[in-house]
């Protein structure tokens, strides 16, 4: 059995543009030659044809209500952090999934904040098996000139700028205590 993998997006966005973000209807994904071509960069059991029917969203009404989902199953330890200083968001969860099916319609929703987000070289999202200790990376998401773009070459932290690797792994590590140091508070009523 797989482990499940760890979520962390970071983009650069005004607090204006990220309520106005949380706050729009989730968008249909297009099935174009980036989600075609990291489609078939992928290593994964029983691969199926990338179809419209499996490239799809989730059934919220807007994308805060996608982010409320997750905060709300607390099996995923989700986080949703926005630094007003940096005017950066924070956004994953520290046990995502295992199933490329199953993370399709996150990576249509951190897709879709192309449109809202800073342009800046620091936005970027990445899913990863973070406590498992393997350097696999299950899909790396970029910004570049107002796209979202999946990336069909990284397969391996290494293929990532390892600042944004050491970013990731120190962000993780204390939400982590945080999280973990809340759970236990949980547990003490």
């Amino acid at each position: 059995m797989s482990e499940l993998s760890s979520l962390y997006c970071k983009v650069k966005i005004t607090k204006t543009q990220l309520e106005k973000f949380l706050n729009s209807p989730l968008e249909e994904p297009e099935l174009n030659q980036n989600w075609l071509d990291f489609w078939e960069s992928r290593k994964m059991y029983s691969k199926s044809v990338l179809t419209k029917e499996l490239l799809r969203t989730y059934n919220d009404h807007n994308n805060q209500e996608v982010i409320n989902g997750w905060i709300d199953y607390p099996e995923a330890m989700a986080f949703s952090d926005y630094d007003e200083t940096t005017e950066e968001w924070h956004w994953g969860m520290m046990f995502f999934s295992e199933n490329y099916v199953e993370m399709i319609p996150m990576f249509a929703f951190i897709i879709s904040l192309e449109k809202y987000v800073i342009e800046s070289t620091e936005n970027y999202a990445v899913v990863f098996p973070f406590f498992w200790g393997d350097d696999g990376v299950n899909a790396y998401i970029y910004f570049e000139n107002g796209k979202a773009i999946l990336s069909p070459k990284v397969q391996v932290l290494k293929d990532i700028d390892s600042k944004f690797v050491e970013q990731t792994k120190d962000f993780l590590n204390k939400k982590w205590d945080q999280l973990a140091e809340e759970m236990d508070l949980d547990n003490l009523d």
